[in-house]
């Protein structure tokens, strides 16, 4: 992408998740979220995030909705990744 000025632009960066939604993530995979400043690591509540957000909430917009709890209240940076639960 570039500017109108030839200016080299760096293009939007969004998580590619291979389910768009909450309600298509297969029931067998974990929601963890990091924190992007100090790094702490939690599990999501997947009923939590479908009641508050509704199931049809996309999971690559989710980081931009989420603070880190008391280690230190971010809300920059944060990511989520997904993990499969164990057999």
């Amino acid at each position: 992408m570039r500017h109108d000025r030839s200016i080299e632009l760096a293009p939007s960066v969004r998580p590619q998740f291979d389910y768009e939604t909450l309600s298509a993530l297969p029931e067998w995979f974990v929601i963890v979220a990091r924190c992007g400043a100090c790094g702490h690591e939690d599990e999501l509540d997947r009923g939590a995030i479908g009641r508050r957000f509704g199931k049809t909430v996309e999971l690559d917009t989710l980081p931009m909705r989420l603070f880190c709890r008391p280690p230190c209240g971010n809300r920059v940076g944060n990511r989520l990744f997904l993990r499969k639960l164990a057999r």
